[in-house]
């Protein structure tokens, strides 16, 4: 067990650097200057889109969670898998957006903005980085392992931890989008 644990994560590991090497790559580029009007009319409703994968996302995790909670581990599965393909969605989607230069700024009273649109985005952001190291392993393990054997191992603790932090960055984003799109 202990061999199978160390490889799960060094594979984490690796996955996760993969992600924000990659991630890094695409962000920090320059989107072009022009995009023809079709790209344009895309990246106007891709905020939209990816607030209802992030909010669908949400709605599976907590699905999830409640699922392992009263003992229904195949529901449990499937939940979170399901989040995992749609938190896989949005960041091709938002990937897609930023690098084509769909980014909006806030517009938004500038009290607003500094003291709760800033926050919430900076701690959305800080989450959804910190999470990727503990999603990444609690589905590495839970695909690897046989059900009966992942009570023994760290996933419950590690799951416990990755639900609460991605829950707050999914419901943060939902409410970055709120105050981006639809309240200002």
């Amino acid at each position: 067990m202990a061999t199978h644990s160390a490889t799960v994560v060094l594979a984490t590991a690796a996955i996760t650097l993969a992600a924000y090497g990659l991630l890094g790559y695409v962000l920090l580029r320059r989107p072009p200057a022009e995009v023809a009007p079709a790209v344009r009319q895309m990246l106007a409703a891709l905020p939209t889109l990816i607030a209802v994968v992030n909010a669908a996302a949400l709605a599976c995790l907590l699905a999830g969670w409640k699922a392992v909670r009263t003992g229904r581990i195949p529901a449990h599965r499937r939940y979170m898998l399901a989040a995992v393909g749609l938190i896989s969605a949005f960041l091709v989607l938002y990937v897609t957006r930023v690098a084509l230069g769909g980014i909006k700024a806030f517009p938004g009273p500038p009290e607003v903005r500094r003291y709760v649109y800033l926050p919430a985005l900076a701690v959305h952001v800080a989450l959804s980085i910190v999470t990727v190291p503990p999603v990444v392993f609690n589905v590495l393990t839970g695909l690897t392992r046989p059900a009966v054997e992942v009570p023994a191992t760290a996933h419950p603790r590690v799951g416990r931890i990755a639900v609460s932090l991605w829950s707050i960055s999914l419901a943060l984003g939902i409410l970055v989008y709120l105050m981006l799109n639809v309240f200002y």
